[in-house]
C-alpha cells in the first residue's frame, strides 16, 4: 500500500477508537450523576414537604395543592420502588378489598332478602356465589399462612382467576 493510503487509515482508525472512548466516558459520567433511588426517595419527600407548607400557608391555590398531589404520588411510587410489597402483602390487599366491597353490598341488600323483585333475588344469589369465593380463599390464605410457604402470587394468581371466572359467569352479556 502507498504511504498516503496507510495515513488515511490509521487517522480514520485513531479517531473511531477515541470517538469510542469518549462516548463510554460520557456514558460512564452520566451514570454517575445520576441520583440512586434512595436519593431520588429523599429528594421527592423533602419536595414534598416543602410543597405541603405552600399549599397549608393562607391564600394557598387549587394549583399549589395539585402540585403536592403529585409530589405525594411520586413520593409514593418511588418508596414503593425502593421497598416493593411481597406477594402475600398484595393478595392481602386486593382480597380485602373485594371482602370489603361484598360486605357494603351484603349490607345494602341484607333487609331485602324476603323480596320478589327478580333484579334484587339475582343480586342475592350473585352475592351468595362471591360470599362462597372469599370463604375458600380465606381457608386458603389461612393454610398457604400456616404452612409458610413460598407461593404467594400464585394464590394472587388463583384469586384472580377465580373472580375473572366468576364474573363471567355471572354476568355473561359483558363477556360477548
Amino acid at each position: 500500500m502507498k504511504k498516503k493510503t496507510w495515513i488515511i487509515l490509521s487517522v480514520c482508525s485513531t479517531l473511531a477508537i477515541g470517538g469510542f472512548i469518549w462516548g463510554n466516558f460520557n456514558a460512564n459520567q452520566v451514570d454517575a450523576n445520576s441520583p440512586t433511588l434512595q436519593e431520588r426517595v429523599s429528594y421527592a419527600a423533602e419536595s414534598y414537604d416543602a410543597q405541603k407548607k405552600i399549599a397549608d400557608a393562607p391564600g394557598a391555590t387549587t394549583a399549589d395543592e395539585q402540585k403536592l398531589k403529585e409530589l405525594a404520588s411520586k413520593a409514593g411510587d418511588l418508596e414503593a420502588k425502593l421497598s416493593p410489597k411481597s406477594t402475600l402483602d398484595e393478595f392481602n390487599e386486593v382480597f380485602a378489598g373485594y371482602k370489603d366491597l361484598y360486605e357494603i353490598e351484603s349490607a345494602y341488600y341484607a333487609d331485602q332478602q324476603d323480596s320478589k323483585d327478580p333484579s334484587v333475588q339475582r343480586v342475592l344469589e350473585e352475592l351468595d356465589h362471591k360470599g362462597k369465593l372469599i370463604a375458600t380463599f380465606e381457608n386458603k390464605a389461612q393454610s398457604q399462612a400456616l404452612s409458610k410457604s413460598t407461593n404467594d402470587q400464585s394464590l394472587l394468581d388463583q384469586f384472580m382467576e377465580a373472580t375473572s371466572k366468576l364474573n363471567q359467569e355471572l354476568y355473561p352479556e359483558q363477556y360477548k
